[in-house]
């Protein structure tokens, strides 16, 4: 039992201080928290990285309480929490006192988005939250430009898995798949006329890589302009019917509108892993594959026989919400205190400048106290439409949540159903060919680099 000065204030021995970087903080790091590295996700799957560290935290929490713990760490002072109530109030919090803009996303975002929201002060916040808002339309189930995005994503799907293939089965790696999705990505950001614009991309990765060593890594100020120079141009040749179109004009550049616009591509990075894991998922969940693929059917013959139809695929977005759930993005979500304040019901205050982690697989896979913490359950996200994609009871948070909550948690989930819908309704079956999942005991860590499926076709398929 912990003491009642650990209830006041949990303090990590050394010891366990050391263990919490090693086994936590270190892995989430190698891995990439601007740009994934494949090679070392491959290792944390093959070691079960991300399941070692929820399991760390279980045990600390049942040895020092579910208070916030501070670590004994020489370079920052950090505070990992560990009870969903706790998580709940500092992303609520955000961005006073818990303010987004930590030193880390400063360092790591400051190599290619250096202004943008997230890095932003509060007064600078209010400022640029309605941009995002406006652009993404936040509030809405479906983008006002959806149809227009369903008209891209299905061209370049029919490029992907062409209808006219005589070809039985076509097998889909994450390469292959991902150069279609930022051709959509490109087309539907930024317009037509960036679809083929691979330098723009190969760049910004270059770039994303860099902004993973943070401050350690001075940035590549080439890159950085031609990058850009790029993406000014095509803000200021803005097409109708993308997300650059709808940006504000900002003729003194007081919004900077190229950092904000960066981290839609940057977003769409993560969202790609996202997609193609929820497509693992149906692959090697018959039953849910079957309901995905009678619900795209419904939605497309709606979409042929009613302009007024609902376009939206609540299963498929449950699943999608899944993905992010059992593997998150986003594993840590940092905040930062701009000003003392207390954490937890315990009364301890900690000081300005303390570094706040939500280490959200710790609640997403939290098998002490969810019953499917390692399995499939898209029930969970099949509640009344509009309702928030999070379950704060639970610390379920797959777009965070608060003021800070990602601005494109509609937008995401609809794009990313509607690519899975499409690549369903280009065939007659997917199956997972590996990794093999076991669906009662899904891993911690699923690898995206290594997920191939097979997409067994029929002549004529369409979404």
């Amino acid at each position: 039992m912990a003491s009642q000065e650990s209830q006041n204030m949990s303090q990590a021995s050394i010891y366990d201080s050391l263990r919490v970087f090693q086994t936590v903080i270190v892995p989430t790091l190698a891995k990439g928290v601007i740009k994934r590295r494949p090679w070392v996700e491959a290792i944390a799957q093959r070691l079960g990285l991300d399941t070692n560290a929820v399991q760390l935290l279980q045990e600390l929490r049942k040895k020092y309480g579910p208070s916030p713990l501070l670590l004994w760490l020489p370079f920052r002072s950090q505070v990992v929490i560990l009870d969903p109530k706790d998580a709940s109030q500092v992303l609520f919090g955000t961005p006073v006192p818990f303010t987004s803009a930590t030193k880390e996303k400063k360092s790591s975002l400051g190599h290619f988005e250096p202004n943008h929201i997230l890095i932003a002060g509060p007064e600078r916040r209010a400022q640029l939250r309605p941009v995002h808002k406006n652009v993404l339309a936040t509030k809405d189930r479906t983008h006002p430009l959806m149809e227009r995005f369903r008209t891209v994503i299905s061209e370049e799907l029919d490029s992907l898995l062409p209808p006219t293939s005589t070809n039985p089965e076509t097998t889909l790696d994450f390469p292959t798949f991902s150069e279609a999705w930022f051709r959509i990505v490109r087309r539907i950001t930024l317009g037509d006329a960036a679809r083929d614009d691979n330098d723009l991309t190969t760049t910004l990765d270059a770039i994303r890589l860099r902004g993973n060593w943070g401050f350690m890594a001075p940035a590549d100020d080439s890159k950085i302009f031609a990058v850009q120079s790029q993406l000014a141009h095509y803000i200021q040749t803005a097409e109708p019917g993308s997300l650059a179109f709808l940006l504000p004009k900002d003729p003194s550049n007081n919004l900077d509108l190229v950092s904000q616009i960066t981290h839609y591509l940057f977003g769409f990075d993560a969202a790609a892993i996202a997609t193609f894991r929820a497509l693992a998922l149906l692959g090697s969940h018959p039953d849910a594959q079957a309901k995905a693929r009678d619900e795209a059917k419904t939605a497309s013959n709606n979409n042929n026989n009613s302009s007024s139809s609902n376009p939206d695929r609540p299963f498929a977005r449950a699943v999608f919400l899944e993905s992010l759930r059992l593997w998150p993005t986003t594993p840590a979500i940092l905040r930062e205190l701009d000003q003392d304040a207390a954490i937890g019901g315990s009364g301890h205050v900690f000081a300005k400048g303390t570094g706040v982690v939500v280490f959200t697989p710790l609640f997403h896979r939290d098998t002490e106290n969810l019953e499917f913490a390692d399995r499939l359950e898209p029930g969970q996200w099949m509640g009344e439409p509009g309702k928030a994609d999070v379950d704060l009871a639970k610390g379920l948070v797959p777009f965070s949540a608060g003021p800070a909550m990602c601005p494109a948690h509609n937008l995401v989930p609809m794009v990313c159903t509607l690519v899975m819908g499409g690549v369903l309704g280009r065939g007659e079956g997917l199956e997972l060919v590996k990794p093999g999942l076991e669906p009662g005991k899904l891993p911690g860590t699923l690898d995206h680099a290594e997920v191939e499926l097979r997409v067994r076709r029929r002549v004529g398929g369409s979404e």
